[in-house]
């Protein structure tokens, strides 16, 4: 299964990849007169956009609790760390098809892929170059035909995933107790922005534990919270009003508890714990929708506003990695088991006890 590589820190660079897509399933609103689609053709939209993009606000919601940590020993007090750190994940086979539900006056007539048909559409996981085939069964459109997005945003990544890696530091305080912070400035990729921030404490545990504190392995506790934002240029599509875009969010936050044990270089460590999350996703402003992706004329509807999803995640979660330590050099490799779905995590950095 085709892996995709993404920096924590470009995360949301899945979604503004997919939301550059999505326009495509606008033409299902178009199923009446008057220039204002029906309750039913605007449900069309939202249900397909829905289907389509699911399977990515599911993975933000894991992705974004990765990464934070290599060791569950604490600094000294100013002690420090820099590190960036890359997250993969391997969708599964049902996360990249969706079953097209039922629409109001717009039939699915399967998915184009090397000459056949298929009885599925593609997600934004889906495969390149498999496009849905829709035709209009009522309204002004009847019989024309439009098609939906394909899936290959993996070839849209492999562009974007190297060019701004989050920037995640740690600093001991006081009592066993590190302050530890990610942060990536709102940067611009093409004609889409996106920030993303978090901030956790990690606090050594067994020096509260009596028997424990002299016994060689480290035991800690972990909390965080992050945020991403991005907005992504709609315009260029269809005419309407100034500003059309997507806008992206997504909170999280988990708590951990750690374990590790170090030998010589290699450092051991592991955790379980809780993972949370919510994504939102909309899409502002006013699109006339008057043709369809290949160019063929439609009499026009207006849509406003016409997308939104909120998505919430909650699993336990568990991880198991191991670190080297090369002086101050540090490289670390983990999986974590989170959402019903594996994940691996390296980084490169370097640390100050």
């Amino acid at each position: 299964m085709k892996k995709i590589i993404v920096f924590l820190g470009l995360l949301i660079s899945v979604q503004l990849v997919a939301q550059k897509n999505i326009v495509k399933f606008f033409p299902a609103a178009a199923t009446t007169t008057g220039g204002t689609p029906s309750a039913q053709g605007s449900a069309n939209v939202q249900e397909l956009v829905k289907a389509y993009i699911t399977p990515i606000t599911k993975d933000f919601g894991s992705l974004v609790n990765n990464g934070w940590y290599n060791t569950a020993a604490t600094h000294k007090k100013f002690g420090f760390d820099l590190t960036v750190t890359v997250n993969s994940l391997s969708p599964k086979s049902n996360d990249k098809t969706f079953n097209v539900p039922n629409l109001t006056g717009v039939q699915f007539d399967g998915t184009t892929t090397s000459g056949a048909g298929i009885d599925k559409a593609p997600t934004a996981y889906g495969a390149e170059k498999q496009f849905p085939n829709f035709h209009y069964t009522a309204g002004p459109n009847n019989g024309k035909a439009f098609q939906g997005p394909d899936g290959g945003i993996n070839k849209d990544l492999s562009a974007v995933a190297i060019v701004v890696p989050t920037i995640q530091a740690g600093i001991g305080l006081f009592a066993n107790t590190d302050l530890r912070i990610r942060y990536t400035p709102k940067v611009t990729i093409g004609d889409n922005e996106l920030e993303n921030w978090g901030v956790g404490i990690h606090h050594d545990i067994k020096q509260h534990i009596p028997g424990l504190k002299e016994l060689p392995f480290s035991l800690s506790v972990f909390v965080a919270y992050s945020q991403l934002k991005a907005t992504a240029d709609l315009s260029g599509v269809y005419s309407g009003s100034a500003v059309q875009e997507g806008l992206g969010e997504t909170k999280a936050y988990t708590a951990q508890v750690m374990i590790s044990k170090k030998l010589a270089i290699v450092t051991f460590y592991g955790a379980v714990g809780y993972n949370g999350s919510k994504t939102e996703y909309a899409i502002n402003g006013t699109y006339v929708v008057n043709k369809t992706d290949s160019g063929t004329a439609l009499i026009p509807v207006t849509l406003v506003n016409p997308f939104n999803l909120t998505t919430k995640l909650s699993s336990v979660r568990a991880t198991g990695g191991i670190r080297i330590n090369l002086g101050p050099v540090i490289m670390n490799g983990d999986y974590s088991f989170v959402n019903s779905k594996g994940m691996f995590t390296a980084g490169l950095g370097f640390t100050v006890r």
